[in-house]
């Protein structure tokens, strides 16, 4: 799939996302404030409860992603570029196949490190087990997560310790796949 399918599928995912919360609760999403690692996503300051509002924003000036990649030791898709670089977002919950999961995202620059720490110990554990480079894209209840393959950008269903089935052939086909799930 091109950029341009991925860019249209992620802003058609989170045109969905907040039209379905707006629909149940009358607002944006909320999340809980963390004060120590605040993300572009949150609108103004937390409530009483310590939650605050936020959306999907696009990252300006969008970033290529070469830090995560050089610390992971892997190219990354495009699709996953046009994602992960192009937008700061908290993770958001879906149903893919009837089962719950949550769809992960990069929250702020703070983030951006922690991700790419993640991959790293990812890629590593793959690649001692002789697998080719996935990193993981979404999380299941059970254990089990979404990965992209690098480069070649298919997404995958994982357990911990090895690779279970093809998802999607692209990011693009798997956000249209998701059922996004409100409170």
């Amino acid at each position: 799939m091109s950029t341009t399918d991925t860019s249209r599928a992620l802003r058609q995912l989170f045109e969905r996302y907040l039209t379905a919360i707006q629909e149940v609760s009358g607002s944006l999403p909320i999340t809980e404030h963390d004060p120590v690692v605040r993300s572009p996503c949150e609108l103004g300051a937390p409530d009483a409860d310590g939650t605050v509002t936020w959306r999907p924003v696009q990252r300006r000036p969008r970033s290529d992603l070469a830090m995560v990649q050089r610390e992971a030791g892997v190219m990354l898709p495009d699709s996953l570029r046009d994602w992960f670089g192009a937008w700061w977002c908290l993770p958001i919950e879906a149903t893919l196949f009837g089962e719950p999961m949550v769809l992960l995202g990069i929250t702020g620059p703070e983030d951006e490190v922690a991700v790419a720490k993640r991959w790293a110990g990812h890629v590593a554990a793959r690649r001692a087990r002789g697998a080719d480079d996935t990193v993981p894209v979404g999380a299941f209840l059970d254990g089990r997560i979404l990965t992209v393959s690098c480069p070649g950008g298919e997404v995958r269903l994982e357990s911990p310790t090895r690779s279970l089935s093809f998802v999607a052939a692209s990011v693009s086909d798997l956000l249209g796949m998701l059922v996004l799930q409100t409170p």
